[in-house]
């Protein structure tokens, strides 16, 4: 069985720096959270920690949240300190900040809590997943015609990108729905076990509404 601290690793090495660049704008890192205009972009998952659904979902006790922010905060300025310079040291760095999100994760979350934090990362992600990371493929046993036909569907899911965020929600599910049809029903019962149980931002219907204390994030929630 492979370690829980190197599946972690295998799944955010190298995305944390493009992450980072998306906050840019926002006059307090500490104070960003990520938003629902961001579900299905690959995303670093201590990022997914500063959205107030995920920390209620992990039960995160008060200090944790604090570490997140003060950590968000503190890669945010060195990752951006990077913007615009090469070389070998810029490579370091990089590996760097990948490296502190994966200790400060591996640190301050309990097996439990990174268990269903990888979950959280897939399901944010969605079926680009399933191409985007070569083991999710490979547990899932795609074969090369899935492949094909999910490459296709998600193509066109970049053609919606533009979009208002209601019709580009819409469309997305539509997406998802297409692409989770190409599975069989073993592999749909995988793909299942790798996102577990949706949060309230991937939900839809009549209940779905924003709740005030994520409104300013852009995040949904869905009330009983």
């Amino acid at each position: 069985m492979v370690d829980g601290r190197m599946r972690l690793r295998a799944l955010i090495l190298g995305i944390m720096l493009p992450c980072l660049n998306a906050i840019a704008a926002s006059s307090s890192a500490e104070d960003w959270s990520l938003p629902d205009s961001r579900i299905g972009t690959r995303t670093a998952p201590l990022l997914l920690l500063s959205r107030p659904d995920v920390q209620a979902e992990l039960k995160l006790e008060p200090p944790q949240v604090s570490g997140v922010q003060k950590v968000i905060g503190d890669l945010t300025r060195r990752g951006l300190a990077l913007r615009g310079k090469t070389g070998a040291d810029v490579i370091a760095e990089r590996r760097a900040i990948d490296q502190a999100q994966l200790d400060w994760l591996s640190e301050n979350l309990s097996r439990n809590q990174l268990d269903r934090l990888q979950q959280i990362e897939i399901q944010w992600e969605g079926p680009s997943a399933m191409l985007s990371r070569p083991r999710v493929g490979e547990y899932l046993k795609l074969s090369d015609q899935q492949r094909r036909a999910l490459a296709q569907i998600l193509s066109e899911r970049a053609a919606v990108a533009n979009l208002d965020a209601a019709r580009r929600r819409t469309q997305g599910l539509a997406l998802e729905e297409r692409a989770q049809a190409l599975l069989s029903s073993s592999q749909r019962e995988l793909w299942s076990q790798l996102v577990g149980s949706p949060l309230a931002c991937f939900q839809s219907g009549p209940n779905a509404t924003r709740d005030p204390a994520t409104q300013r994030a852009g995040h949904t929630t869905v009330k009983p």
